[in-house]
């Protein structure tokens, strides 16, 4: 029997999850909007974007602490930014000196905490970028990203690497493909929560529909964070909506839902219609088969090609080009006339 912990901390990234349509630029009024609805609400983190990516792809793509000083000034929540611990993996440099380049102007104040976007089976490699972020004076969140598509013995794998490893603060579990189901979410976020002396989130996608209903199953299986964003908005199929969630799982006052969905209404209902972010049968063909979400996004853009289309493109790519997004793969599928 599952029950809902007294206290949930919720952690709203619009501003970085919402950025794969936006390109990681919102429109001032927008944020600030953002700024003073979250601060009405049971909200504990605001996700202010990424850190470390080039400045072209966007304000919110390499967010250091005076834009958000700039921004976010009059936040009430505690502020974070992801990084990718590619980037730094990847990096000629020293972990050290990579990490600092990727979070370079990013200083604890405003912003308390880093969350770490890890491919599950490079865990171990990340070791020294966690402990670099944590002796900079961070807070370390964990995104355990694709463990939706990890084997009872890659679980196990990851379990153990994460008992040893004592920089984290909070560990999430990412449904990076949306492909879990709640009795998936319950069964994992159960498995980690009685092995690790960590609290555990859960961050969901909704490409099968069920990120919702997944964020609930987690919290009823003892997550304490949960993610969520205005309208859902995010990479692929997006998310767990905020206008939804806080009133499962809070006492929301009538007055602040109203106010909440008057906010989504305004600014995000209009950036939904703009790039059609939501479950679709394109989307659930590729959260039922571990397929990247970024191939149905793309291919959908301009609207050139049908759901239908979509799936029968999809359907030739092999189980090993399906995880991870390529713009070459991509440029085939959509020159694929076989569809």
């Amino acid at each position: 029997m599952f029950t809902i912990p007294d206290e949930v901390n919720f952690l709203d990234c619009t501003l970085r999850d919402g950025g794969y349509y936006t390109g990681w630029d919102f429109a001032p009024e927008l944020v600030s909007d953002y700024v003073a609805t979250i601060n009405t609400l049971p909200v504990g983190m605001v996700e202010l974007g990424l850190a470390g990516k080039p400045e072209s792809h966007g304000y919110f793509a390499s967010v250091t602490s005076s834009k958000a000083e700039q921004v976010a000034a009059g936040l009430l929540a505690r502020a974070c930014v992801m990084i990718d611990a590619k980037d730094a993996l990847a990096s000629e440099l020293p972990i050290h000196l990579a990490v600092a380049r990727l979070t370079e102007g990013v200083v604890p104040g405003l912003i308390t905490t880093v969350r770490v976007a890890a491919h599950y089976l490079t865990l171990a490699a990340c070791r020294n970028i966690f402990a670099e972020l944590s002796h900079r004076g961070f807070r370390v969140f964990l995104n355990l990203m694709q463990i939706d598509a990890a084997n009872v013995a890659e679980v196990e794998m990851c379990l153990k690497e994460v008992e040893q490893i004592d920089n984290i603060h909070v560990l999430y579990i990412a449904d990076s493909f949306g492909s879990m189901t709640p009795a998936r979410v319950q069964e994992v976020i159960a498995r980690f929560a009685d092995r690790v002396e960590l609290d555990i989130g859960f961050h969901g996608h909704d490409n099968r529909g069920c990120a919702l209903v997944n964020s609930v199953a987690a919290a009823m299986a003892g997550a304490t964070w949960i993610d969520c964003t205005m309208g859902g908005m995010g990479r692929g199929a997006g998310n767990t909506a905020t206008e939804q969630l806080l009133p499962i799982l809070t006492r929301l006052e009538t007055s602040k839902e109203r106010a909440l969905l008057e906010h989504v209404v305004r600014h995000f209902d209009l950036l939904r219609k703009r790039y059609g972010w939501g479950s679709s049968p394109a989307y659930q063909f590729a959260g039922s088969n571990f397929i990247h979400p970024s191939y149905v996004q793309k291919l959908r853009e301009g609207g050139a090609l049908s759901d239908a289309s979509i799936i029968r493109r999809l359907s030739d790519l092999r189980a090993d080009e399906r995880i991870s997004f390529a713009d070459e793969k991509l440029s085939a599928l959509r020159e694929n006339d076989a569809a």
